[in-house]
């Protein structure tokens, strides 16, 4: 393929739990409260999404496996947040970093996505990465499906977090 997108790196992530927090519109919004709970709880969340329509909401983070007890602990705490929460494990995330980022690169990696049945249970994007959820056993094989589109700099191999950040 000739046209290949240009992405200088990829990263993947250790990993992790993948939490989606479901508001209703007749009801409180469950997003800040289930974040202040993982403040207090000293719960870390490496990744954060959100969306709002109207007045639904939806939110979700990614917490580390290791902090799983504590993310118990707490949803045992707060029943009715237990009961709006959905809990995926384990995912992993892979963060992508596309020169000079475009809306085709998005489009591509969203139809490499669904021509593989890649599970894809969210996605961020900053100025520099764009980051999406995955099954973590599938990370490799997502990569892997990604291949063809993309163009990594010479002697590329994706970058495996070793990083493990933990709250005092």
């Amino acid at each position: 393929m000739g046209n290949k997108i240009r992405v200088d790196g990829i990263k993947i992530s250790q990993e992790l739990i993948h939490i989606s927090i479901f508001s209703r519109p007749d009801k409180e919004d469950l997003n800040t409260r289930f974040l202040r709970s993982m403040a207090e709880n000293r719960i870390n969340c490496p990744i954060l999404f959100y969306s709002a329509m109207d007045r639904r909401s939806q939110g979700g983070v990614c917490v580390t496996c290791e902090d799983s007890h504590r993310l118990d602990q707490m949803l045992a705490l707060d029943p009715h947040l237990k009961e709006n929460v959905q809990c995926i494990s384990p995912v992993g995330s892979i963060s992508l970093f596309p020169h000079k980022f475009s809306l085709n690169f998005l489009g591509c990696l969203m139809h490499v996505f669904g021509k593989t049945g890649l599970p894809m249970y969210g996605m961020a994007a900053s100025l520099s990465a764009l980051t999406v959820t995955t099954d973590f056993q599938m990370v490799d094989r997502a990569i892997e499906s990604l291949k063809p589109y993309i163009r990594l700099p010479l002697n590329h191999a994706p970058f495996r977090s070793q990083l493990c950040i933990k709250t005092l």
